[in-house]
């Protein structure tokens, strides 16, 4: 299962974080209106520095097809939570001995859904989880609309 990639040791679905499941989409309906306005023609005349923000846009409108998942490298520099899970060998946190730990909790105050998804992954498993989160990311969800400030 290839989705499997992008299953975080958190507990978070990296297809749902607004990288994958918002920016690319609103990133291409920017590009698209500036286009027909032909910015991209005269936009470095309208705004200093708009050469480098097309650059960044068009990054931005492919997100979603270069996201790797957290374990192959996404997500914050020196996280503590896929640190551990590394050293403990466990596919998610839901299968580790010290689950829910303060560093799960932690994330689950910005984000709480993090320790109902590990939980449902140790209930049902992580492939049936896998299509739990599927069908929320074809029904336009995103953890943005459950994060806290």
């Amino acid at each position: 299962m290839d989705e499997l990639r992008y299953v975080a040791y958190c507990g978070l679905y990296c297809k749902l974080c607004s990288n994958v499941a918002r920016i690319p989409k609103y990133a291409r309906a920017l590009r698209e209106t500036l286009r027909k306005g032909s910015w991209e023609h005269f936009g470095e005349h309208e705004v200093r520095g708009f050469n480098q923000f097309w650059t960044v846009l068009e990054k931005l409108c492919r997100l979603d097809e270069t996201i790797l998942g957290c374990k192959e490298g996404c997500g914050p520099p020196g996280c503590k939570i896929k640190e551990c899970a590394e050293k403990q060998g466990v596919l998610t946190c839901a299968f580790c001995s010290d689950f829910p730990c303060e560093l799960v909790e932690e994330l689950n105050r910005k984000y709480p859904i993090v320790i109902e998804n590990l939980r449902r992954q140790k209930e049902i498993g992580v492939e049936r989880w896998v299509e739990e989160q599927e069908s929320l990311y074809r029904s336009g969800f995103c953890y943005d609309d459950v994060a806290s400030e």
